[in-house]
């Protein structure tokens, strides 16, 4: 039998998209969950990287999440999110890229609103899966992780408010792309890796039900961009897509 592991940070939309991926054509796979900052040196032995997701099938070891989901295409044919049409295919990973980069923003955004909480421990390490070791660990370096999160994710005022200002952009760009319709896909009529990245970056602004980002994970308070586009043809999509396809 195959053993196949996902190394991961939970809370990380990157690690939701692959995990979703996985899930979605039904591979059989195993979740390790990291600490941030003492994730570097064995993320490094396993991949020669320091970034998450990483995922080892056999022999094979990925890092970075459109590689792997370009691996997964190739090699796992079930419930294909790419299509034979070469220009159609272009079009996917280009707007599959450009979610990538929106996720950066949308991070960068929603760990400035949460940065200076004391319950941060719990935020991020309130899901299944770390040991009792690892809450030790976690529970008494507090000051580590809000260190790792800020020079991770580049959390100063100017460029969270560029990163502000792009995703209000970007919201309006996604609608002309749905052509202000949520039962619409990102590219032709079908769900494709497009959808499934745009849904896994922009989960965070929204809460999504089956994400690490509901209101059990997260504090009570809700942070201004999402309430602002609560009634948004955006959300109302995204919520769509977790929806039907997220637990297929």
């Amino acid at each position: 039998m195959i053993k196949r592991t996902l190394y991961q940070f939970p809370f990380s939309h990157y690690c939701e998209k692959t995990r979703w991926h996985l899930e979605l054509k039904g591979i059989d796979f195993t979740c390790r969950n990291m600490i941030p900052g003492l994730h570097a040196v064995p993320a490094w032995l396993i991949a020669q990287q320091t970034s998450l997701p990483i995922f080892s099938d056999a022999k094979v070891t990925i890092g970075d999440s459109t590689k792997i989901a370009l691996y997964l295409e190739k090699n796992y044919t079930q419930f294909p999110l790419l299509p034979s049409d070469e220009a159609q295919r272009k079009q996917i990973l280009e707007r599959e890229d450009w979610f990538d980069d929106l996720g950066d923003h949308i991070r960068r955004y929603g760990w400035s609103c949460m940065i200076d909480r004391p319950d941060i421990v719990n935020i991020f390490f309130n899901f299944e899966g770390y040991s009792p070791f690892q809450h030790f660990l976690t529970r008494h370096n507090q000051g580590i992780l809000r260190f790792m999160i800020r020079r991770t994710c580049k959390i100063h005022p100017e460029q969270v408010s560029i990163s502000k200002a792009h995703i209000n952009d970007a919201l309006h760009q996604i609608e002309k792309w749905l052509d202000g319709n949520p039962n619409n896909y990102l590219v032709g009529n079908t769900f494709t890796l497009a959808d499934l990245t745009a849904a896994s970056m922009l989960a965070p602004l929204i809460r999504v039900d089956l994400s690490p980002w509901t209101n059990s994970h997260l504090p009570n308070e809700t942070h201004p961009l999402q309430e602002q586009i609560q009634n948004s043809i955006v959300t109302e999509w995204v919520l769509r897509i977790y929806s039907q396809y997220r637990r297929i």
